[in-house]
């Protein structure tokens, strides 16, 4: 561009000293030459114009290629920042929806004993609701095919000497050789409190199925319980699974099987007769009731 300019300006004063000497057509040819120039001139200096405002503008874009760049760049970290939040915060449901799961697949207590059989044992003063007392709880849970089993509280509850001295004499032999008169006299358990322990075990393992009491001539217990802990004895339905029953049933319907059964140590305390109980429910289910065409083998 300066170079132009340079050549414009040295070839305008050549013009003007030859014009001096030229003749009039000369002159004119001369002034219509510099006519020329002064447009090739101005169509430079219009070009040399151009490429500046074609340079401002590509620093211009330059600016804004960058700005948007960065812009771009932040756009996209914000994203990035974003989706690893997004991620992170998944993450954590995710692991607490994983401890969720987790903790619902844990084994519960009221979740082991499906159909559940609470059994229940008590040791009396006598057979009567009106003047006997119970002087000894234990009790059991097992799934309703006695495959779990969990034991349960097994307390010895307070009398009187007086209530003990009217036991028959039946109960005063067996009681007194097992122990549990003596241990009765210092006992500090109360009813209520007994009954409070039991309600409490009952109600964790179970949950809100509805247990079914078993036992031994169970219909006993059944009765006490109403008359001395009725808050356990609402727990159960009337229904009882009365193992003494089905005894009686195999003594006449499968009497070569029931020979078989295990024998009873018969100590009469409220713990061992449960496990005795159940032990001789098992043996019944395994050995007699199965399918048909296996029964009399």
């Amino acid at each position: 561009m300066y170079i132009c300019t340079l050549t414009f300006l040295s070839a305008n004063e050549s013009l003007h000293r030859r014009r001096r000497d030229k003749t009039p057509r000369e002159a004119a040819i001369e002034r219509r030459y510099d006519t020329s120039l002064r447009r090739e001139g101005y169509k430079m200096n219009s070009i040399s114009n151009l490429f500046s405002i074609l340079h401002l503008d590509a620093e211009d874009d330059k600016e804004q290629i960058v700005s948007l760049a960065v812009a771009k760049d932040e756009t996209h970290a914000k994203k990035s920042d974003v989706t690893k939040a997004k991620g992170q915060t998944s993450g954590k449901n995710k692991s607490s929806k994983d401890d969720r799961l987790q903790q619902q697949t844990l084994p519960s207590s009221s979740g082991d004993y499906k159909m559940p059989l609470v059994w229940i044992d008590l040791e009396m003063t006598g057979l009567s609701i009106e003047v006997d007392r119970i002087l000894e709880i234990a009790c059991v849970i097992t799934d309703g095919n006695l495959t779990k089993s969990v034991d349960g509280p097994d307390l010895v509850i307070k009398q009187t000497k007086e209530c003990l001295d009217n036991m028959g004499e039946w109960c005063r032999e067996h009681h007194g050789a097992s122990g549990l008169t003596e241990r009765v006299l210092r006992s500090t358990i109360t009813e209520v409190d007994a009954e409070k322990q039991v309600i409490d075990f009952v109600k964790k393992h179970v949950g809100g199925q509805t247990p079914q009491l078993a036992g031994n001539s169970v219909y006993v217990d059944f009765m006490f319980l109403k008359k001395y802990m009725p808050s356990l004895a609402a727990i159960f339905p009337h229904t009882l699974v009365d193992v003494s029953s089905v005894m009686a049933l195999c003594i006449r319907w499968f009497p070569k099987e029931k020979r078989r059964a295990p024998a009873k140590e018969k100590r009469h305390r409220a713990m061992d007769d449960i496990k005795e109980s159940i032990r001789e429910l098992k043996y019944y289910k395994e050995a007699i009731f199965k399918a048909p065409n296996r029964a009399r083998q």
